[in-house]
């Protein structure tokens, strides 16, 4: 009996064969269908669907695996893979499937309503790991920042006017949780270095015509975030560089300016993005060369900005 190659799916289709033809055509769907399920895997081992969706993987080896693909920028293998256990409501599978849908609605060719769809889902994820254990999870709050800020300048400028005292909430809890993290200190830092580039008739136009006055900031804590960025990834983002110079311009603090100003300068330009912001270096230290300030003004720190956040 051991050599008989009998199996539930042979059994299955003879039976549906005794049927007249048109039922035949059901029995032929069903026997077809029904060979992919799990305990039919022996006699299709090639089937790298059935494999996906039936690993015995634990939820560590699974977001290691989404890991793994989110660096490879495969973002729909990522959500994909996720998306069959989001059920468990894991705050570390919830914001790696928003973390998935926002990166997947950054492609080309998206319309307008599409990518409005994927930032709604990541907004209802969030809002599901923040009610299931997410509120002490620092990626949770960051990534809650920038769906937010995502979705709200999808629906208009006002909904993110009214929303950004929300976004910096989240990006200080970010902050607070991971001390670490570079990305969160130079979101909030550039959350802060906006809002004081804000003109007054800006905020004027914005409280009587958009009904939503923006939140304010000071370039000192712009400058405290910014600092602590560059301090955890020293000479590697260019736009930090600048946004530290600019800072430091508005502030005052020439000699300053000028030494972040160089070093972006001089960093290698990655993609059209650096070209652009290298470019702005340019011209704000053309506009600082007349000052010629002694290097004691690179330790003088009246307003303390050397203290920890």
């Amino acid at each position: 009996m051991s050599k008989l190659k009998v199996s539930l799916y042979h059994i299955v289709k003879a039976f549906f064969l005794s049927f007249k033809p048109k039922r035949q055509l059901y029995g032929f769907a069903f026997t077809k269908s029904f060979k992919h399920l799990l305990w039919f895997r022996k006699e299709y081992p090639d089937d790298t669907k059935l494999k996906k969706y039936f690993s015995l993987l634990t939820i560590p080896e699974v977001l290691a695996q989404a890991d793994d693909l989110h660096d490879e920028e495969k973002f729909l293998d990522v959500y994909e893979l996720l998306d069959r256990i989001r059920f468990i409501n894991d705050p570390e599978v919830l914001w790696r499937i928003a973390r998935a849908l926002y990166n997947l609605n950054l492609g080309k060719g998206l319309t307008k309503q599409i990518r409005f769809i994927m930032m709604d889902e990541a907004l209802f994820v969030l809002e599901t790991a923040l009610g299931n254990g997410g509120s002490n999870n620092a990626e949770v709050h960051k990534w809650m920042a920038i769906i937010l800020d995502t979705h709200c300048g999808l629906i208009n400028l006002e909904s993110r006017v009214k929303y950004a005292p929300m976004v910096r909430n989240h990006l200080e809890k970010a902050c607070e949780l991971n001390p670490n993290d570079f990305t969160s200190y130079y979101m909030m830092g550039h959350w802060c270095y906006q809002m004081c580039r804000l003109t007054k008739f800006q905020r004027f136009i914005a409280k009587y015509f958009i009904a939503a006055e923006p939140p304010e900031s000071d370039y000192e804590v712009a400058y405290k975030y910014l600092q602590r960025a560059e301090e955890l990834r020293p000479r590697v983002v260019l736009a930090n560089l600048y946004l530290l110079g600019d800072t430091c311009h508005q502030i005052g603090q020439y000699f300053k300016a000028k030494y972040y100003l160089n070093l972006a300068v001089n960093l290698k330009s990655n993609n059209e993005n650096d070209k652009h912001i290298a470019l702005q270096a340019k011209q704000l230290l053309k506009k600082l060369q007349r000052y010629e300030l002694g290097r004691n003004v690179l330790f003088y720190d009246p307003l303390s900005f050397n203290d920890q956040i």
